[in-house]
């Protein structure tokens, strides 16, 4: 590829990533909110209803290995396609328990499979020896857009102009929008870029030498319900909140991260990835363990909303939420380790499906958790799982 035509393949790309970004947010900004005031579930079943959600991701790995004669951009196509049917049931159609969960389960199909693809054509795309650099900025782009989504979400229901009790869902109608504009873009770069990353080799690819990737992800799947699930459930559930005080928080979390995410590029340029997991672990063990003091404190009854430890309740949140900005430091791990550039996207789907693998167990487990013994624990749990970054980082730098 010329530099003109990756110039041109990188401008499209940022397209398709802000309107990825902006209807993932408008989609994943409000499910908590509504689960709870459309369906009623409670904690329990707030875990539960993961598994329908999460499943597609271990199907990922099957997907990605099956299609892999397409190449990355034509997955991609079908994947945003995917998810344009779930926007579409969702949005306009006022689904029912049951039919709400299978197009959860189609949209979650699409957004998954494209998971793996967005990272390898990330690095596809990025200049030589500025893969961290570049990573970092297509990520600020992403969150950049999920701002923009979370302020909507924002002013919509503060307005009254969004809400759960219409027959059309707007946020997921405007999300359904932006993925078939995505749709086309997509299209449009599978024509114009020569396709060199399709495999003939349809099995799925397990490496030794690849494990350090499989027990990062593994933690992160834990790791990643308590930004998901938990941590917003204490917003919801413990603090009262609606969709708007979600958001607002949401808005501060990827004003930060429009910052961070451009900020561990260069880092993960500079220090290299074994530095980074360290880093990585020391933040999430920080962090998830200063929301689990304070939450415990809150389901004790110690503060109540209003009383000035909330703010404190906000500040942990929003520092949970962003160490998913750490994950660009699990795929350019998988990349400098990579025996072979084309095994990078197949990897990549085999991680996402392990990751996937621990959140199915560790949702109902963390819910029943928080029932059982209390909220606090769930949060202890995350931080403890810290550890395999750290195993992953000693692992790493025999394998560069």
């Amino acid at each position: 590829m010329t530099e003109q035509n990756r110039q041109r393949a990188v401008r499209l790309f940022v397209a398709v990533l802000a309107l990825t970004a902006l209807a993932n947010g408008l989609g994943n900004n409000i499910l908590s909110n509504y689960f709870n005031e459309v369906f009623h579930i409670d904690s329990v079943q707030r875990g539960f209803i993961e598994i329908p959600r999460e499943s597609p991701g271990i199907l990922c790995m099957v997907l990605v290995a099956a299609l892999g004669f397409l190449g990355n951009l034509w997955m991609s196509v079908a994947a945003q396609a995917l998810v344009l049917v779930g926007f579409i049931v969702m949005g306009w159609m006022s689904p029912g328990y049951g039919t709400m969960l299978v197009s959860m389960f189609i949209h979650s199909l699409g957004m998954h499979l494209f998971m793996p693809l967005n990272d390898a054509v990330s690095m596809d795309l990025a200049e030589k020896d500025k893969v961290g650099a570049t990573f970092g900025k297509f990520k600020g782009v992403t969150t950049l857009f999920n701002m923009a989504a979370a302020v909507m979400v924002f002013f919509g229901f503060r307005t009254g102009f969004f809400s759960f009790q219409t027959r059309t869902i707007l946020p997921f109608a405007i999300g359904g929008i932006a993925t078939a504009g995505a749709v086309v873009l997509l299209a449009v770069m599978a024509l114009s870029v020569p396709r060199k990353d399709a495999v003939k080799n349809h099995a799925l690819l397990f490496r030794k030498r690849y494990m350090p990737y499989y027990m990062v992800t593994l933690a992160y799947g834990c790791q990643k319900r308590i930004k998901i699930v938990f941590a917003p459930w204490v917003i919801i559930d413990l603090l009262g909140q609606g969709a708007d005080t979600v958001a607002l928080l949401t808005i501060v979390t990827h004003l930060a991260g429009t910052w961070l995410a451009p900020f561990l590029g260069r880092m993960l340029d500079r220090l290299g990835v074994a530095r980074m997991l360290w880093a990585e672990a020391a933040y999430i063990a920080l962090s998830f363990s200063t929301m689990g003091l304070l939450t415990g404190m809150l389901a004790a009854g110690s503060f109540d909303l209003g009383d000035w430890q909330t703010w404190l309740v906000f500040g942990a949140y929003v520092l949970c939420v962003l160490f998913e900005q750490f994950n660009m430091v699990h795929s350019y791990m998988m990349r400098s380790i990579a025996l072979d550039p084309s095994e990078v996207a197949r990897t990549l789907s085999v991680g996402l499906s392990v990751d996937h693998v621990m959140a199915i167990i560790a949702s109902p487990v963390m819910g029943m958790i928080w029932n059982a013994w209390g909220v606090q624990y769930v949060f202890y749990l995350a931080a403890g799982s810290a550890l395999f970054q750290v195993a992953a980082a000693a692992m790493t730098r025999e394998r560069q």
